[in-house]
């Protein structure tokens, strides 16, 4: 990492090379709040946004774009392990629907369960965390697991539990940041995204008009879902900039929120 996109320990706030960083690794809606919190984040932890050590992931709701805070496993590890206080982990277990704990999974079929937990100085046992599969196992839509959950189970799942596990264990540090892995089923949930045919640089104008033209977030939402399979296709505005329907939205909803 560059010297100037370091973040300094005095620092309050992003300069403007590191913003400039940040738009580069997509954060172009985040809200100025949005952006305040992630700085928090990122000092706090010490991890690094610019090497993806720590970055903040948007997702759509019909109150608008919602960011979460993620690291990934590595990161959490790091956080705890400079706390100082970390003394290491339980080797992960998993479970099937009988109940019974074993140190490997030798099944063909996912396990129903995880369990890690993690020992900090100054408690006498580990502090355990539990990660039920159909609670964080993103599915296709025909039902089968998505991503390396269908080919790994086991892992994925034994990732969650130590991220739970870390969390509970050191719930100052971690609050509010949660891995990919526990995510990825929220991800799953999110509205496709591809487009299947292209619409033409006329349809595209006539659906930006009507995000234009919305005067609720329920408007939008209602676009949104409408248009979901076109609605990162990018043309060129008559300004010569590359925008999206996403985008367009986003900042729709940003304008209604701020009241205009």
């Amino acid at each position: 990492m560059t010297t100037e996109l370091a973040i300094k320990a005095d620092q309050t706030t992003w300069s403007p090379i590191q913003k400039a960083g940040l738009r580069q690794i997509g954060l172009t809606d985040a809200t100025e709040g949005d952006l305040a919190l992630f700085f928090h984040y990122a000092q706090k932890t010490g991890l690094d946004p610019f090497s993806r050590q720590i970055y903040m992931i948007g997702r759509w709701s019909k109150d608008g774009t919602k960011y979460t805070i993620q690291s990934s496993i590595d990161g959490l590890r790091i956080i705890a392990q400079r706390s100082g206080e970390y003394a290491g982990q339980t080797p992960p277990m998993w479970c099937g629907a009988d109940g019974v704990w074993t140190d490997v999974w030798l099944a063909d079929t996912p396990p129903v369960a995880a369990k890690v937990g993690v020992y900090r100085q100054g408690f006498a046992e580990a502090l355990v965390a539990v990660a039920r599969l159909d609670s964080y196992m993103p599915k296709t839509k025909d039902g089968k697991p998505s991503g390396m959950w269908g080919t790994m189970p086991d892992v994925m799942l034994a990732k969650v539990a130590e991220s739970l596990a870390l969390r509970k264990a050191f719930p100052n540090d971690l609050s509010g940041i949660y891995t990919t892995e526990e995510m990825e089923q929220a991800d799953a949930k999110q509205p496709p995204v591809v487009a299947k045919t292209a619409l033409t640089v006329e349809q595209l104008l006539e659906v930006a008009e009507k995000i234009t033209e919305a005067i609720s977030r329920e408007a939008l939402l209602e676009i949104w879902n409408t248009y979901a399979d076109h609605i990162d296709q990018v043309w060129e505005n008559t300004f010569g900039v590359d925008v999206s329907l996403r985008q367009l939205i986003t900042v729709r909803a940003q304008d209604i929120q701020a009241g205009a």
